[in-house]
């Protein structure tokens, strides 16, 4: 399959979409908006292990 006929799905509704599209990994700007929003609501977070921040930074 090439991937000009490719479709992926988009990890916030799962409806599969083109994978040439400019909205990737999502296939609207909604789903979009729609992480950014979880992410400036802190539903999502990255976790750090404490005891080697330093050694991250």
């Amino acid at each position: 399959m090439s991937l000009e006929n490719k479709k992926i799905k988009c990890i916030i509704c799962n409806s599969k979409f083109d994978i040439n599209s400019d909205t990737k990994p999502f296939c609207s700007k909604r789903c979009s908006n729609i992480d950014l929003k979880n992410w400036l609501d802190e539903k999502y977070s990255i976790h750090l292990d404490e005891n080697n921040y330093e050694k991250d930074i």
